[in-house]
């Protein structure tokens, strides 16, 4: 934690570097002197637990991969104060995912909001950023809220909120509530209109970040919230399943006649995300496992996606479809990257998101045998709609605006490998998720 809060003033030197070798030093010296005994590291408020411990390490990649994404823009307008809003999202990020409080849960996920917003306020593409912002701001807001009162209630009859307390809840409202605020966060399908806005308008780090990071903060909190909310989703998880299950199969069917590139991306996220809130509503042992690790692989998953869209972006200046095709004429060692990425979109073996998209169809069986109809179409029409991605981006007659192309350089590639490479080697060591579960 004081290692970050020193980084900030290193941000100011504009040194892109040596920002890069800073956090791969924190993330070693963090990722290999861990040693887990249910939780660690315990002092006042924080602690660390395998959980945590998995998404801290997610954060730390996607904010390095982050500032690699940035390094070619040489124009950055302001690029010492982008470092300084990435560090002090990560500071803020390491903090929510290693407290062990729901007021401080709380203060530091809105926190963590705020250098978003500037990120997408301030190096956005479009005017529409602002309206896309703002989406951001209130939709989370609005259901965190009601969250914030419910604390505050909690405390003054526990006198403490922390994740350790032995009681399951019996008031209804307060347990809607709760879950509500996460499911906003996660999006549940309904509530699900400012992240496709917020992925269309940011930047292509504020895109990874948003995808591969704040997307995970929902299911986090929903994991600490379990043992309160028991009762709760015991009586009423069947609406929030069947609406999470319809979500899917509708939103997979917008997906295949979407013509945004980015909107597409967002959309399949929600579906994705659909998935992981009824994997964690079955209250089963393998929903649990399955959501954790498609969390993990839909973080890199969607990040790497949406740097592929940033690199074509940067050289057409379009995310349409029905403007960029050809791409495998003039890029085809980049179209090894899209095929690699639809596969793993659609969950094709070796990868992470296969596990767990069979661990999580194992608990929605056991828990309905009526979950097979929308399982079946969500999962087909997943396939559709990433081989609809690659087919149409990269076959067809291409366009005028092709002819201006250029290579790719290999800081575009690093990023890209780096992204293939958790997704694909953490199937090598799956006794490290049994090891917790």
């Amino acid at each position: 934690m004081f290692y970050l809060i020193f980084m900030i003033p290193i941000s100011f030197f504009n040194s892109w570097y040596f920002s890069v070798y800073m956090y791969m030093f924190f993330f070693f010296f963090f990722f290999f002197s861990v040693n887990f005994s249910y939780f660690s590291y315990l002092s006042y408020i924080f602690g660390l637990d395998l959980i945590s411990y998995l998404f801290i390490g997610l954060s730390c990649w996607i904010c390095i991969l982050m500032i690699i994404s940035m390094f070619g823009y040489k124009n950055l307008v302001g690029s010492e104060f982008f470092l300084l809003c990435l560090n002090f999202l990560f500071l803020m990020l390491l903090m929510v995912f290693s407290v062990m409080d729901f007021f401080y849960f709380y203060f530091f996920f809105e926190g963590s909001l705020i250098p978003v917003i500037l990120i997408i306020f301030g190096w956005g593409y479009q005017p529409e950023r602002l309206g896309a912002g703002f989406y951001l701001i209130f939709y989370t807001l609005f259901a965190s809220f009601p969250f914030l009162i419910c604390i505050f209630y909690v405390y003054e009859i526990f006198g403490s909120f922390s994740y350790f307390l032995n009681i399951k809840f019996d008031n209804i409202f307060l347990m809607f509530f709760i879950m509500f605020s996460f499911l906003v966060k996660f999006p549940l399908f309904g509530v699900h209109l400012w992240l496709p806005s917020a992925h269309v308008e940011a930047p292509v780090s504020g895109s990874m970040i948003l995808a591969g990071v704040l997307l995970k903060l929902g299911g986090y909190g929903f994991f600490r919230s379990l043992p309160f909310l028991y009762n709760f989703i015991f009586c009423y998880s069947y609406f929030f399943m069947s609406l999470s299950l319809y979500g899917c199969m509708l939103v997979s069917f917008f997906c295949l006649v979407q013509s945004d590139l980015s909107v597409l991306i967002a959309y399949s996220s929600v579906c994705h995300m659909g998935m992981v809130i009824c994997g964690i509503l079955s209250l089963s042992i393998w929903g649990v496992l399955g959501s954790v690790c498609f969390m993990l692989g839909h973080g890199f998953v969607a990040s790497g996606l949406f740097f592929l869209v940033s690199i074509v972006y940067d050289r057409l200046g379009s995310r349409s479809f029905f403007l960029i095709k050809g791409l495998i004429n003039f890029l085809p060692s980049l179209s090894l990257f899209w095929f690699f990425f639809c596969c793993l979109n659609m969950s094709c073996p070796p990868s992470i998101n296969l596990f767990s998209e069979i661990c999580i169809v194992i608990s929605l069986f056991s828990w309905s045998n009526l979950t097979l109809f929308f399982m079946f179409f969500s999962l087909f029409f997943s396939a559709c709609y990433s081989l609809t991605i690659f087919f149409l981006t990269q076959h067809g007659l291409n366009t005028f605006m092709l002819s201006v192309c250029s290579f790719c350089s290999f800081r575009e590639f690093f990023v890209l490998v780096l992204h293939l490479y958790p997704v694909f080697f953490m199937m090598f060591d799956m006794f490290f998720f049994f090891s917790f579960f």
